[in-house]
């Protein structure tokens, strides 16, 4: 393929620019939305190193992906085909009429933040036209995922579930998939994850107590998932016991013989989430920090504002979200004042994000 190809030349700049070993695995999915992108642009008589619309390009793409972006469904095989193509590549029957396919609002969320990359890094000097963009549904303005927003970190960055889901998937070990699901389905930090005892876990009650160092007290937590509360129940009575160090540790993670830490470490529950995410094939950056370290779009953080955003969406009143997540300026909660905690932990335990 000719270097001239304006996507191409954005596969190469990308990896050059990075300097991280997830690059192309990244770009490798960016390059799938833009080519996406290119054919439908071509189908309407128009390039991608054309200027692009803000009404007539992109907002009429991302809804062409939630309807029919995906292609459409074989009426003899059900296969998708591509929605460039007339033909099922499975049988060969005609899906010109076949029922239309979209993607889900993780993938079309994904697209979007590929086509801001490219404009990013192709057009640097000119106005980015996915800033220009915000999305709003119709339960709210929850997540605005353009380049500029990402990169100053303004608005709510989370995961949808399905999202969550590929993420639990992609994680390496059951431990792995358990600090996942205990960090999205509680909304804790990570240093408090890494904190939590044996005495603070009931998996039977569906509760967690958590200890804030910073108040010098505990707050006590719900969950909601039938899964989560049977894999916590195996991973006490039988995987920790596998672990290194577990006998000599009263912590739910204990270490993993790295460091003289006697729990698992903060590092490494970053790394189990971010790598997690690179295998998933939903993960994404949004610059470096002053040691020229890559900074990470989906991260424990991430998994915390996910936390409160479904807790949102499934109706769950404001002050026990912030009962929940013991923090006073997410701008989820931020205009409420305190509830009881055991009114907040029966209602998320009932009403949760179930992962």
């Amino acid at each position: 393929m000719s270097t001239t190809d304006p996507i191409e030349s954005y596969r190469v700049s990308y990896v050059l620019r990075s300097q991280s070993d997830a690059a192309e695995n990244t770009v490798k999915r960016h390059v799938r939305h833009l080519r996406k992108f290119e054919m439908w642009l071509q189908d309407r008589g128009k390039e991608i190193t054309d200027k692009i619309e803000v009404e007539d390009d992109l907002l009429r793409f991302h809804r062409w992906m939630k309807l029919q972006g995906a292609g459409n469904k074989c009426p003899e095989c059900e296969a998708v085909a591509n929605p460039f193509e007339d033909l099922c590549p499975d049988c060969g029957a005609d899906v010109s009429e076949g029922e239309p396919v979209g993607y889900s609002e993780g993938t079309i969320k994904n697209a979007t933040g590929a086509i801001s990359k490219f404009f990013q890094i192709q057009r640097p000097d000119a106005p980015n036209p996915v800033d220009q963009w915000e999305t709003t549904g119709s339960d709210g303005k929850w997540s605005i995922t353009t380049e500029k927003k990402r990169a100053t970190r303004e608005g709510v960055f989370y995961l949808e579930s399905d999202e969550v889901d590929q993420l639990i998937e992609a994680a390496e070990g059951f431990r792995d998939k358990l600090v996942i699901r205990l960090l999205v389905s509680t909304g804790m930090r990570r240093s408090e994850l890494i904190s939590l005892r044996l005495r603070d876990v009931e998996p039977g009650q569906k509760r967690i107590r958590i200890y804030e160092r910073k108040n010098d007290e505990y707050r006590k937590v719900g969950f909601r998932s039938d899964r989560l509360a049977r894999d916590l129940r195996r991973w006490i009575d039988h995987d920790r016991k596998q672990e290194y160090g577990a006998d000599e540790s009263d912590y739910l993670f204990p270490p993993d013989g790295k460091g003289n830490s006697d729990h698992l470490g903060e590092t490494v529950v970053r790394d189990i989430v971010v790598e997690a995410a690179e295998r998933a094939g939903i993960q994404d950056d949004y610059g470096t920090d002053a040691m020229g370290r890559t900074q990470h779009l989906v991260t424990p953080h991430a998994l915390r504002a996910t936390f409160a955003v479904q807790c949102a969406k499934n109706n769950i009143p404001a002050p026990m979200v912030k009962e929940a997540l013991g923090h006073h300026s997410l701008n989820v909660t931020d205009i409420y004042t305190s509830v009881i905690d055991d009114d907040a932990a029966d209602m998320i335990r009932r009403d949760g994000p179930s992962f």
